[in-house]
């Protein structure tokens, strides 16, 4: 369960194990708000996994100053959208470092739905989480993910993708195809990334198997691992 406590208001959002990811692909989550004056608990499956694992990485994205303008969500029909907004100077695009030194925000805006899930009530409510409250609500939130994905959906695959983050970061989850399928999770790798297809070293989050329909993207056109890292490479790194 990701938690966070804005000033008096208490609000969660859980995936739920019990019928978690059917057919691989609804995830069911239960989002809940409690402050003074309101007491509300919804649970639904109206969010696609997909859906819900690219809000976990672009929530690691926004904190590694990934995103220069606002990015935004939109979970249409659990009545949610969440809007990333990055660090700028009167409005005005700053660098990736400076992204990454300031503050960021993140707005939850949802509309309350009643009971039997077939209307939503009166109004919309924004909660404002800042970055540090932005980096413990998506740890939690990928911590949950990760457990009952690797339970119920990671198996066995012709393909070997890896996700992977800048050095100072992690939970990007940027793609890319492991061909010699040798990476694990936490090895540092090189890779081309970016605009410019700069030569990096960046590290491992997490690996996965897939088979043509459960690739994250098109094994063909995904950018590859060029290799591992040696160890005298990283040395300076650990």
């Amino acid at each position: 369960m990701a938690t966070v406590n804005l000033q008096g208001t208490q609000f969660s959002f859980s995936i739920l194990p019990v019928g978690l990811f059917s057919n691989g692909y609804w995830a069911k989550t239960e989002i809940s708000l409690t402050n003074e004056y309101v007491h509300y608990r919804n649970v639904n499956a109206d969010i696609a996994r997909d859906e819900l694992e690219d809000w976990i990485f672009a929530m690691y994205r926004l904190l590694a100053g990934a995103y220069a303008t606002e990015y935004s969500l939109s979970f249409e029909k659990a009545g949610l959208i969440v809007d990333l907004c990055p660090h700028t100077v009167d409005g005005r695009e700053v660098s990736r470092e400076e992204r990454q030194q300031n503050d960021c925000l993140m707005l939850l805006r949802f509309l309350m739905r009643s009971g039997d899930n077939k209307r939503f009530l009166d109004g919309v409510h924004t909660l404002v989480l800042h970055r540090e409250e932005i980096a413990k609500f998506a740890d939690e939130l990928r911590r949950s993910f990760d457990e009952i994905y690797a339970r119920h959906v990671h198996g066995r695959g012709k393909y070997q993708f890896v996700g992977v983050s800048p050095l100072g970061f992690h939970g990007c989850n940027y793609w890319y195809l492991d061909t010699k399928k040798e990476a694990n999770a936490g090895d540092y790798v090189w890779v081309t990334m970016g605009k410019h297809n700069r030569e990096q070293i960046v590290l491992v989050d997490s690996v996965r198997l897939c088979n043509d329909d459960t690739a994250p993207y098109n094994p063909l056109r995904v950018k590859r691992i060029l290799r591992k890292a040696t160890e005298e490479e990283t040395k300076d790194l650990l």
